[in-house]
């Protein structure tokens, strides 16, 4: 086979959208000199830009890599490639150029790859449609946007952007064992204790967007976090943080439980699969992939060196410091919903990603009022949903939200009035599920099973989500440090308020006449103290329960106008 195929370095494969609306696909060493120039990345599907920003952040950190400075010093160092609005080329080619034998696809030292991978037995390779996430197994095709000859090899430049993915997303599941893997149990090899997604399947991951990729890549490069020694836990200038490319040994083909990382560039790079892409004969295309289980990592107490994620505060049964656990997203929820445990901080334990901490210190410290203009930032959740003892891929997940920098502060008293909101938002529309109950059961349906009314139930939910997530954005794009934040967010309040209003006088329009009816019902939920059920008596509870929840609604010309979130310059510094 023909060695040092394809360079990550110098061949085109990430795709782009630059600022002035073109696409383009474009080289690893390209991607840092156009930064400036590039709005943001794409790709094959939306949830390969998380892992590509942080493979991006992980060769900034060895580039720019200067041992022993303290905070003092790597602000200074931030706010000067900052204020230049470009990367140092010089540099970051510099770096690039010692180990442009490790980018290359095909070759001795295969970028994120093992040489020589084989199956145990006579199986060769796995197709490369196992590579990629939005194509199903065979005999769900009829459900595929893609063809099945489309899946049967891919160019360098997509296998490139997949391998990655791969690493950070791969799903769980029974694997062909692969020669020098000693987890085998029957010819195959399940799934490990601690983590078996690839590991940001395992997180919630977040990183915040710039206006461009420059200041998305600046954005998120953390170079301490306040919460941790600085020393023990050192992010930037750490000699022991050295990712899979700089390694001088070949990692084994066998399967290797770790404790920990030793910084950040680890956690970005982590080689969760041993893995090998197989090109065709005239070594042009990739149609299959050999792989099984490589590093593996609790997520437990990681958060010293993974920045990307918030975390949940578990208390040991017996004395000793909490166990901190990632946050996962919930896909059933907007962001906007989500945002509790990346903003507050509780019981004096900063659970919040250490990336909102780094902007915190942007904010406060790298620049202050007289010399920046810090407006919005834009927070992004990405992830992928997994099914069936994470075996399959359910959904992914990618949602944005705009917050002005003043929410990155812990002590923000604003804060809790954003999450009393949300709290107050989710109680409403519950309140707004049990009124249409109400009016189904005033309406005398008594035939639906609990099946049939969870379905209906879930279906108003999302309906009534989708009616206030364009509100409930655009307000928290306005919310600042300007605003009186009891009486910004008792008008936001009211705005919820009038719109499931005119939810209930829309369900109330579309309903038959017997709703005007009384009609018994069988009141097994406890919710009445009545067994008699008719439309006003629905409307008057749910109306109660708006008003307990959001307040009672004021005049109109006391609400501030609403300001969509278009108005805002998003980002930033």
């Amino acid at each position: 086979m023909a060695d040092n195929i394809f360079s990550l370095l110098d061949e085109p494969w990430v795709q782009v959208v630059y600022r002035d609306g073109h696409p383009g696909e474009i080289s690893l060493r390209q991607i840092f000199s156009d930064a400036p120039d590039i709005k943001e990345l794409s790709g094959d599907i939306p949830q390969q830009k998380l892992p590509l920003i942080r493979l991006f952040l992980a060769i900034l950190y060895r580039a720019y890599r200067v041992v022993g400075v303290n905070e003092e010093q790597m602000r200074e160092l931030w706010k000067e490639i900052f204020s230049s609005k470009h990367f140092d080329m010089d540099i970051v080619s510099r770096y690039l150029d010692k180990w442009e034998d490790r980018f290359f696809l095909i070759g001795e030292r295969p970028f994120f790859q093992i040489p020589d991978l084989e199956y145990v037995g006579a199986k060769p390779y796995s197709p490369v449609s196992e590579m990629i996430a939005d194509v199903p197994k065979p005999d769900k095709y009829l459900f595929s946007m893609r063809s099945m000859e489309e899946t049967d090899s891919i160019s360098f430049a997509e296998a490139s952007r997949w391998l990655v993915f791969m690493q950070a997303y791969d799903i769980a599941g029974i694997k062909t064992p692969v020669k020098g893997n000693t987890y085998v149990k029957g010819g195959k090899v399940y799934s490990p204790k601690g983590m078996s997604t690839g590991w940001l399947g395992a997180i919630g991951g977040l990183y915040a967007e710039g206006r461009n990729l420059f200041e998305t890549l600046m954005l998120n490069w953390v170079l301490y976090d306040t919460k941790y020694d600085s020393e023990r836990y050192r992010l930037f200038g750490n000699e022991r943080d050295v990712p899979v490319w700089e390694q001088n040994n070949i990692p084994s083909p066998d399967l290797d439980n770790q404790s920990t990382f030793a910084g950040p560039v680890q956690a970005m790079t982590w080689q969760s699969r041993r893995l090998r892409l197989v090109p065709n004969e005239d070594v042009t295309r990739i149609v299959g992939v050999v792989y099984c289980y490589g590093d593996v990592v609790s997520p437990d107490d990681t958060d010293g060196f993974e920045k990307m994620t918030a975390w949940r505060s578990i208390p040991q049964q017996k004395k000793g410091l909490p166990t901190h656990k990632p946050v996962m997203h919930d896909a059933s929820k907007a962001l906007w919903r989500g945002l509790e445990p990346i903003l507050c901080v509780k019981d004096d334990d900063d659970c919040r990603p250490g990336l909102i901490r780094w902007l915190e210190e942007i904010r406060t410290e790298i620049f202050d009022s007289e010399d920046h203009v810090l407006n919005l930032v834009t927070i992004h959740a990405q992830g992928m949903v997994y099914g069936s003892q994470s075996s399959v891929f359910e959904t992914g997940i990618d949602d944005t939200l705009s917050l002005n920098t003043i929410m990155f502060r812990h002590d923000y008293d604003g804060i809790a009035a954003v999450i009393d909101v949300a709290k107050s938002a989710d109680n409403a529309v519950q309140a707004l599920t049990q009124f249409i109950r109400n009016l189904q059961m005033s309406a005398g349906d008594k035939g639906k099973s609990a099946k049939v009314e969870n379905r209906i139930e879930e279906r108003i939910r999302e309906s009534a989500y989708t009616e206030l997530d364009r509100l409930c954005r655009d307000e928290l794009a306005a919310f600042d440090k300007s605003k009186d934040f009891i009486k910004y967010s008792n008008d936001w309040k009211d705005k919820i308020h009038r719109r499931l209003l005119e939810m209930e006088r829309d369900y109330l329009d579309q309903s038959s006449v017997p709703v005007f009816d009384e009609h018994e019902f069988d009141n097994k939920r406890k919710s009445h103290t009545s067994n008699m059920m008719k439309a006003t008596r629905a409307q008057l509870s749910f109306q109660s329960k708006l008003n307990r929840e959001l307040g009672s609604l004021k005049r109109e010309s006391s609400v501030h106008s609403d300001k969509g979130a278009s108005d805002y310059d998003v980002i930033h510094i």
